[in-house]
This record gives C-alpha cells, structure tokens and sequence, in this order.
C-alpha cells in the first residue's frame, strides 16, 4: 500500500511538472512521411503517445481473457481440476466415514486428474491399508512417491504402516535409506531413532546421533544420546556367553573410552560402568571412578557401587565410607551401603548401628528390610518383628481410609 501511494505521488509530481513546462511553451511537431504530413503540439502528442499506450495494456488484457475463456484445453483443464477438488474433498469425508471402496474411487480419480495429486495418493493408500489390499497400498505410495517432494512422505507412511503391522525390520530398512537421502529431514530422523531404540540397536543409534542432532536439536537428542549410551553399557556388561570376566571388562573399557565426553561425567552412567567394572573383579578402578565423580558431584547413586567390590578388604571401603559419612551424616545411601559392607566384614555391631541409623534418618524401606533381616539373623525376634511393624506402618500412611473390623468382637 505504501509502495502505491508513493507511486501515485510521485505520478502526480511528475504530470504537474510536466503540465507547466507545456503551459509555459507548447512545442511544435512535424511528421512528414513522403506527401503525408503531420502537424500538432508538443503536449497533445505526449497525451496520444500515453493514451495509446494505456489503451494498448487495456486490449491485452482484455485479449487475454477472452482467448482463456475461449480456449477449448484450458476451460477443460479448468473444469477436470474443479471436478477433481470436489473428489477429493469427498473422498476424504467418506474414508472419515468408513465408506473405504467409494473413497478410493474418488481419491484414486482425484490424484490422476488434480492439483494435489500427493494428498489424493497418500489418502488411497490409507484405504487400501484399511482394506488389507497390499498390492493397491504399495501402488499408490509409488504414485506418491512419484510426486513433486514426495518421496519422503511416502516412505515415512509406508514405514509407519510397517511398524502398525508389526513389522520393524521392514521399518527401518525403508527408514534408513530414507534417513540417508533426507539427512535434514526432522521426522525421518526421529522415526528412524524410535525404530532402532525399539530394535535395541544401541550401537547403530549411537552412530545416528550426529545426524540426529543437526535435525532435531541438541536438547532432545541429547536424551537419546544417554539413553542409548546407558543400554549400550547394559547390555554389553549383561551380555551372556562371556565366562573370562577380564575379557569382558577389557571390553567395557574400549567401549567407555567411545562414551562421549560429557556423559562420561554423568552420574548414572558412572554408576553404571563403575558398577559392572566392580562386578568384573575391577574394583579398583571402580572405586576410584567413583571417588572422583563424587568430588566433582554429589549423587546418592554412586555409593552403592562400592557394595559390588569384592577384590579389595570391606575395611578399606569402610574407611572410604565412614570418611563420606563424615562430610554427610545420616545420608541414608552412604548409611545403607556402610551397613553392607560391614556385614561383609562381618561386623555385626557396627552394620547394625549402619542400619538403624539410616531407619532413623529417613525411614528407608531398603534399610528397615536389612535391620530386620539382620535382627532376625542375631537371634532378636522382638526387634525384628518391631521394625517389620514400622515398616507396615509407613506403608498403611498411603492406604485409603476403610472401614476394618473390630478385634473385641470377633470370636475366640
């Protein structure tokens, strides 16, 4: 609009400059053309000239609507476009409605004949599937595929269609390939992510995630990252056939030295490889991951990996232990593992006093169960039944409120 105006002023502007420089001298002009000869004024020439180009727009304009109206293609073009929108819209509504074999009639025509050929084939191989026709479904996400940009979209139905038949592997080959040709393409990417972690590919998802990352963002693929790292870590620590426990966490090293950077500082995952490592007879350098995460950042996690050890003596962790007891007393974590380890070195008394000082401290179902067991294993019936009795206590402060009978009237 601004861009009108000013040109409308500025048109202005120029005809009045004009119109006084023709006031103030009218001009002369002489065509002569063998015996013809012309004669007129400056301005009224100009006018012509400006009138006759106006007039000549005016007709081609006007040409041109007639020879659209009255050409015999285009007027049928027009009319098969009008025809196939109005099939398509109805075979849209009748395949909301169920009606499968009309539908597909009209979306079929209508991607044949019309302007949105890739919604109309996409449409029918949504009838098709709901009709259990195979061989229709895959003709019409070819016909879909064959449309302007829709190669993607019709691999992404026809992977999606895969996975509703329980058919994964079929997923994600069409995926993969699609996730090569589109590497920008935030869906196919994700899809193919969700395929591979329902697979538990671990391995194939770890290399998918710089891709992943461009395409979706670093914060959601961020979580996939350490999802798939922590079950890559499971698995191989959980892996059956492995009878040397050295081979297995000479493994486990490899593929931690693979772990990116940032998650290598993760607590979970620290617990997790320093846990197997602990399990694996390498409880050395178990513990010493462990130390030195919790200097960089407290996690409750991480203690627990100490109760795994067993290639160094329970009174070195206790030491360990009763050190990080110092600098967090009553943490029901460090409690409950000192507690363990204690009974490990046999130390009834002090994994005793372990025990109850974590019950006391935070009321934690792990430790009641252990003190329990451990009252129960002393010989002392009445403190264990005691502390079963705190347990069941807390667990009824989370029952409803019902009506119960009476133990005075109830018979003998």
């Amino acid at each position: 609009m601004k861009k009108a105006l000013l040109l409308i002023v500025a048109a202005l502007v120029a005809a009045t400059l004009l119109g006084r420089w023709m006031a103030a001298d009218s001009g002369y002009v002489l065509v002569i053309r063998d015996q013809w000869r012309l004669e007129s004024t400056l301005g009224f020439a100009v006018l012509a000239a400006i009138l006759a180009a106006v007039a000549l727009v005016v007709l081609t304009l006007l040409l041109n609507l007639l020879w659209n109206a009255a050409e015999p293609v285009r007027a049928t073009r027009r009319f098969r476009l009008k025809v196939a929108r109005r099939r398509l819209k109805s075979g849209f509504i009748l395949l909301m409605d169920g009606e499968l074999d009309k539908a597909e009639r009209l979306l079929v025509s209508a991607g044949r004949d019309g302007d949105w050929p890739l919604v109309a084939w996409l449409l029918a191989a949504e009838c098709a599937r709901q009709r259990g026709d195979g061989e229709a479904l895959e003709r019409y996400l070819r016909a879909a595929a064959d449309c302007r940009r829709g190669d993607a979209v019709a691999g992404l139905m026809r992977a999606r269609f895969a996975l509703d038949e329980g058919r994964p592997d079929r997923a994600r080959r069409e995926l993969q390939e699609l996730a090569e040709r589109a590497p920008g393409n935030q869906r196919v990417q994700a899809l193919y992510a969700d395929v591979l972690e329902r697979e538990r590919d671990w391995e194939a998802l770890c290399a998918l995630m710089p891709r992943l990352r461009r395409a979706l963002g670093e914060q959601a693929a961020a979580r996939r990252e350490r999802r798939a790292w922590l079950a890559r870590l499971q698995h191989l620590g959980q892996k059956p056939g492995f009878n040397d426990a050295e081979s297995r966490a000479r493994e486990l090293r490899e593929l931690w030295k693979k772990v990116p950077t940032a998650l290598r500082q993760d607590p979970a995952m620290v617990a997790r490889f320093a846990g197997f490592l602990a399990q694996l007879g390498d409880g050395r350098r178990a513990l010493q991951l462990v130390r030195e995460q919790l200097q960089r950042d407290w996690d409750d996690r991480l203690p627990p990996v100490l109760e795994a050890i067993d290639d160094l003596s329970p009174d070195e962790l206790l030491q360990v232990l009763e050190k990080w007891l110092l600098e967090r007393p009553g943490n029901a974590a460090v409690l409950i593992t000192a507690g363990r380890v204690a009974l490990k070195a046999r130390l009834w008394g002090k994994a005793q006093n372990f025990f109850e000082a974590a019950a006391n401290s935070s009321q934690s179902a792990t430790a009641l169960a252990e003190l329990s067991r451990l009252y129960l294993a002393l010989g002392d019936r009445t403190k264990a039944a005691a502390v079963l009795e705190r347990r069941v206590a807390e667990l009824g402060g989370g029952l409803p409120a019902l009506p119960m009978p009476d133990n005075a009237t109830q018979p003998s």
